[in-house]
């Protein structure tokens, strides 16, 4: 009897369960249950709770005003906010997510998408999966971040009907930014206080018509690739007015491509200017345009300038984070040059400034940039390279004695990178010379010689230090002069003419060398013989030569240099007349060449006066 009672029991309970059937049209109601079937005289309260019992391909209606709900669609459907306009209001959260198969066609119409409330919503229309979403006759606006967003992974199709969208934090509308290739087809929107109206990323390609893009703060249309991607965008018939720029297009990083072609479309009264263009970002017009302060053909004053942008200064070594450079108001596509030196390791490569400088020290320089219709602009900038620490040793020199081997000193750069260079600034004693670093010689000059040592790595970066020799004169130290004097002075081009040197003064036999100078270029080194030194001049052009010569010196003697000669060259001598005998009679005016005129006179006068023969 037990077993029979508990069999009924089941049978009834089986019996009052409904059956999980789902409609092909449901409805929601603003005094709906979620609990109800969702049907017309039973709807529910929101579109989560009728979506679940809607077949895939149907329809949910809202038969009259109320807020009906975020929800997640992973299914084709349409939603129809009806003709009072359902809303979908997203506090802190997204509004409507798609992740939908990749047949699934997605319809969305006449609805009110509002992020507003104690926390802003996240985005208003999220799609990341489908074969295509429709939004019709509605309207997106306070979110955080998009109002729309379209980036599905797998590619995918939107298309955008009497749409508004405004007041969001972010795009208005995105579309791309993904590996999949997207569509977009926009008409008869408006896009409104938002950061960027239209925003287009890598894989779209999109068209637009009749679309007002106002008021937002950094672009009515804003495309960008990088690093390959590609982007292009159909203009026709639309309003850009009131933005930050009315249209930015930039293709930045090897490969990228951005196009913009416009057709009946005006572009004015944007805050900074028409267009923006970086890198190989190009804007080309079917010449039926209005763009404010663009001409398609001349280049009025200011059509076209740079960007204001100031570079940070940054350590050498130090990654320099990109900084994109901007051109105002171009057409076209653009080019640019850098006139001046840039740290090795930091470029301006497509429109964007790069790299890890590798060289210290400031570099102004200046950015040409040329737009499609021949119009340019230039900009200086300067970028500042910190150096990192640096130090130059030893701190101090040992004291020299002339005719005496120097005690050699190597300088050392202390923090340098690569191959050192040392420069001197000031005069060393004679004898004493900066070999790769290296202090060394003997020196032939007494006195105090103060000097400031540099030393400069590979990367430009240097380390100073101010120094002092002390060079004491020893016993048996003489001093001498030099004197200078050359075989002729004058001479005549192409003659042969040769410098004496000659050490005069003290006692003994001097050795060592003299070196010629022709102004500050050594002509040669000569090694002393018998107190003298020659040199023979190559041959010279004619005017007035300054030569010199310097006496090293040895370790009784003290070096020296002569007083500058100064040495003319006159032009060459005619060369005589071979042919002339040394008579002169080829030279007009001469003695021989008078008398033989009067004779051949003479002798004229007698055949004229001598009787006629017969």
């Amino acid at each position: 009897m037990g077993v029979h009672l508990r069999c009924i029991l089941v049978a009834a309970l089986c019996a009052s369960t409904p059956a999980l059937a789902q409609a092909t049209r449901t409805w929601v109601s603003g005094v709906g249950d979620d609990a109800n079937p969702c049907s017309r005289t039973a709807p529910c309260k929101t579109f989560a709770g009728a979506i679940s019992k809607t077949a895939a391909g149907g329809e949910i209606d809202a038969m009259d005003p109320g807020s009906f709900g975020a929800l997640v669609i992973t299914k084709a459907i349409t939603i129809d906010g009806g003709l009072d306009g359902g809303k979908v209001l997203a506090s802190g959260t997204q509004g409507i997510t798609i992740n939908a198969g990749a047949q699934d066609v997605v319809v969305l119409r006449r609805l009110s998408v509002n992020g507003s409330g104690p926390t802003l919503g996240t985005t208003g229309i999220v799609f990341n999966s489908g074969k295509a979403l429709h939004v019709e006759r509605s309207q997106v606006r306070g979110f955080q971040q998009d109002g729309i967003r379209f980036a599905p992974a797998a590619g995918g199709q939107l298309f955008l009907d009497d749409v508004v969208v405004s007041g969001n934090g972010n795009a208005g509308v995105r579309v791309g930014g993904t590996a999949g290739a997207v569509t977009a087809f926009i008409s008869r929107g408006t896009l409104s206080g938002n950061r960027q109206g239209l925003w287009l990323g890598a894989g779209s390609t999109a068209t637009v018509s009749q679309l007002t893009a106002s008021d937002n703060t950094e672009a009515g249309i804003w495309a960008q690739t990088e690093d390959g991607g590609k982007a292009s965008l159909n203009v026709e018939r639309a309003r850009l007015t009131h933005n930050g720029v009315g249209l930015h297009a930039a293709s930045v990083g090897s490969g990228s491509q951005t196009l913009l072609r416009l057709s009946r479309t005006a572009v004015d009264a944007n805050v900074l200017a028409s267009t923006r263009l970086i890198g190989t970002g190009t804007v080309l017009s079917f010449g039926d345009n209005r763009m404010a302060g663009v001409s398609a053909s001349t280049c009025p004053a200011g059509a076209v300038s740079l960007e204001a942008a100031a570079l940070p200064g940054l350590p050498r070594g130090g990654v320099f984070a990109p900084m994109q450079l901007g051109v105002l108001g171009a057409m076209g596509s653009v080019t640019s040059t850098v006139s001046g030196t840039l740290p090795r390791g930091f470029r301006l490569e497509g429109g964007v400034f790069s790299g890890t400088p590798e060289e210290g020290g400031d570099y102004p320089f200046s950015v040409t940039v040329t737009d499609g219709n021949g119009c340019t602009a230039s900009r200086d900038f300067t970028l500042s390279v910190a150096c990192p620490p640096m130090s130059l040793s030893p701190t101090g020199l040992a004291a020299g004695t002339t005719g005496q081997v120097f005690a050699e000193t190597a300088f050392v750069h202390e923090g340098g990178e690569g191959t050192t260079t040392f420069v001197i600034d000031g005069a060393l004693p004679r004898g004493l010379q900066l070999r790769d670093g290296v202090l060394t010689g003997m020196p032939t000059q007494p006195g105090s010689f103060p000097f400031t040592l540099t030393a400069t790595d590979g990367g430009r970066c240097s380390a100073s230090r101010s120094y002092t020799v002390a060079v004491a004169r020893s016993s048996d130290f003489q001093e001498a002069t030099l004197q200078l004097q050359a075989s002729a002075n004058p001479t005549y081009a192409g003659d042969a003419v040769s410098v004496t040197a000659r050490v005069v003064g003290g006692q003994g036999e001097p050795t060592g060398t003299v070196t010629f100078f022709n102004g500050t270029e050594v002509l040669k080194v000569v090694t002393l013989q018998g107190r003298e030194a020659t040199h023979a001049l190559a041959t010279l052009a004619p005017g007035k030569y300054t030569l010199s010569a310097a006496y090293s010196g040895d370790t009784r003697f003290g070096g020296v240099d002569a007083a500058p000669l100064s040495l003319e060259v006159l032009p060459a001598k005619a060369p005589a007349d071979e042919s002339d005998d040394g008579c002169g009679c080829r030279q007009s005016g001469a003695p021989g060449g008078a008398l033989l005129m009067l004779l051949l006179l003479v002798l004229n006068r007698r055949r004229r006066d001598a009787p006629t023969p017969g």
